[in-house]
């Protein structure tokens, strides 16, 4: 590979059309789509949209309050996706769970649980078995002031049941609460379901005597509400751009698909639905390299692998032949690389440390260029390795324990 082709700075040229928000569903995203194929366009590469439907939901109401030993109500955000509590509200005792440990969640039962962290599919359930009545999540920073202050929405993934409901409190509220000994509580939230439109554009370059097996390079567009999503995942978008524009002018010898998914951040809705509409055509899909969280100066690079431990030690040996420091982790990665495990083809998800994901803080003026294109070097040269050596490297196939995992975390 040519790395002298890779451009950091006209990564970062590309990252400015999109200084937005484009939360999943809205006309901004729709925009984003559309000015990703026009820049596709420009250097002559074909792509197309494929349209898929999402929930949304819209929270009328949304409060709680402490009952005792004290009463006072605290602004909170509901999550979408998870019902209603019934008329009234729910008021119970209430229990600060730290982070969902199981000897805390032994005292959940008939209990209104607060845990630390956002709310995923595994702790949800740990919860409902628990038997807890309702839930609390832990956001921001002990620092924040002003509107830093105001929890941000949030949404649970797509699941079957949801037969508890929750919000997202202020971490210094969280805090005043447990200090004061909050013993009782109720919770009230009401929220309105709805459906909305979003879309994956999707670009191929043909190989050329290994043309019938397929590599994809992967980020999603889409941002939270809350934040311009530069760093969360619009720079993964112009690392994989680039990538398009290099293979392009240097055709490789496995077919490459280039993927931008909407609505990763609603649960993986994008790749979920790629994966379904492809599923006939994944037999022939040997590795997902996808990127999410990028461009930042300041940070670690990772490299999370669900697959085979040997793609874990090839691509530390990659790093090593290129002198580009960064880590591996085996392990299922909350990023649309899952999408693709979960039928049965090895992924990995490239990761840069950085700050203000899913904040009103993730902004175009904390990416670097140097950033973006060394993070495009290192998966280049992976993405150019595999797609001209003559045989697949490492065993096509995801580990049961990542399979089940997989299939709890995305609810199969």
């Amino acid at each position: 590979m040519n790395f002298n082709e890779i451009s950091g700075q006209r990564q970062l040229t590309f990252m400015q059309q999109f200084d937005y928000i484009r939360e999943a569903g809205t006309p901004a995203e729709l925009q984003a789509a559309q000015t990703i194929q026009q820049e596709l366009a420009a250097f002559g590469v074909d792509s197309h949209t494929e349209e898929f439907e999402i929930d949304t939901c819209q929270i009328l109401e949304a409060t709680f309050t402490v009952t005792e030993p004290y009463e006072k109500t605290y602004t909170i955000a509901g999550y979408g996706r998870c019902g209603n509590t019934p008329d009234g509200g729910i008021e119970a005792p209430f229990l600060y769970a730290e982070n969902g440990d199981d000897i805390s969640l032994s005292y959940a039962r008939g209990k209104i649980v607060m845990v630390n962290n956002p709310m995923r599919p595994d702790m949800y359930q740990k919860l409902v078995k628990a038997g807890a009545v309702a839930f609390l999540t832990v956001t921001g920073d002990p620092i924040d002031e002003g509107v830093d202050r105001t929890p941000s929405a949030r949404a649970l993934p797509p699941m079957a049941e949801t037969p508890i409901q929750g919000a997202a409190l202020h971490h210094i509220d969280a805090a005043e609460i447990v200090t004061r000994g909050a013993e009782r509580a109720r919770l009230t939230l009401k929220q309105q379901s709805g459906k909305a439109t979003s879309r994956n554009i999707i670009a191929r370059i043909p190989g050329t005597d290994l043309a019938a097996e397929i590599l994809t390079l992967t980020a999603h567009y889409d941002s939270v509400p809350a934040g311009k999503g530069a760093y969360d995942n619009m720079a993964g978008c112009a690392i994989i751009m680039e990538l398009c524009r290099y293979f392009k002018a240097h055709q490789p010898r496995r077919t490459l698909e280039f993927v931008w998914f909407g609505a990763e951040e609603k649960g993986l809705v994008g790749s979920r639905s790629y994966v379904t509409a492809h599923e006939d055509e994944l037999v022939h899909h040997m590795f997902n390299m996808n990127v999410d969280l990028a461009g930042q100066l300041i940070g670690g690079t990772v490299v999370g692998v669900t697959g085979d431990a040997a793609i874990c030690h090839m691509i530390e040996y990659m790093a090593h032949e290129i002198g580009m420091g960064m880590s591996t982790k085996n392990q299922i990665w909350g990023s649309d690389s899952n999408s693709f495990a979960w039928k049965g083809v090895p992924a990995m998800t490239l990761n840069r440390d950085g700050y203000g994901m899913h904040t009103r803080h993730d902004t175009i003026e904390l990416i670097s260029p140097w950033s973006l294109q060394r993070s495009a070097q290192l998966l280049g040269y992976i993405a150019d390795r595999l797609a001209q050596i003559p045989v697949m490297p490492f065993p096509r196939q995801i580990p049961e324990e990542f399979t089940n995992q997989l299939n709890r975390f995305l609810n199969r």
